[in-house]
């Protein structure tokens, strides 16, 4: 069966205050959406015959105004706290109500075997966090400690690279020194071979 263009808008405007109220975004216009709601609500009523749709609708609604703590409602019939109840647990309750004391046994064990999962599955949880964080722990240790051998490592290479340096230096600064001695010595022997030069040769001229 096709939707009504009323029931349409409606499903719209309910998404996004489901939306808006997940987010937690403050919105002013809230209490408008709201009246907006139940007012459309009440023509969606008076279209369809789906009883399980109208009750998904006032759950829905009443579980918005539930988290944006507005308790009223601008229809008679909607400020009933029984049915403002009924409305926020869902059609699964008004079951429970209607089934009697035998149905109660079952809901109850039902909830202890569900908080017993939830708690199996809350000690899992905190049981692989820990181990993931043990992991973790090991992890960072072992890579503190190979920066820190590496940065050990690298003070070592630049002492070593500093003293080389420095013999590298001075190995430049005696080699330029035997240099100049050796230049020294050449230009004195040509030195003292001219003057020997002119003087034989002043001898036979």
């Amino acid at each position: 069966m096709a939707l009504s263009r009323q029931e349409v808008n409606l499903r719209r405007l309910l998404a996004k205050c489901e939306l808006m109220c997940k987010n937690k975004k403050e919105d002013e216009r809230f209490e408008k959406y709201i009246d907006t709601l139940e007012d459309m609500l009440q023509e969606v009523k008076k279209l369809t015959d789906s009883s399980k749709a109208i009750m998904d609708y006032n759950r829905r609604i009443a579980a918005v105004k539930f988290a944006l703590g507005i308790t009223q409602s601008k229809y008679e019939d909607e400020n009933d706290p029984e049915v403002m109840r009924k409305n926020l647990l869902g059609p699964r309750h008004r079951n429970v109500n209607k089934a009697g004391g035998d149905n109660a046994d079952e809901i109850i064990n039902f909830h202890e075997n569900l908080q017993q999962k939830i708690t199996e599955d809350m000690l899992a949880l905190t049981t692989s966090l820990r181990e993931q964080s043990e992991t973790a722990n090991k992890i960072i240790k072992k890579d503190t400690e190979v920066v820190g051998r590496s940065a050990q490592l690298t003070e070592q290479n630049y002492s070593k690279l500093t003293t080389e340096s420095s013999k590298l230096a001075e190995h430049s600064k005696r080699a330029w020194k035997c240099w100049l001695w050796i230049m020294l010595a050449i230009v004195f022997i040509v030195f003292i071979n001219m003057v020997l030069f002119m003087k034989v040769m002043k001898k036979k001229y």
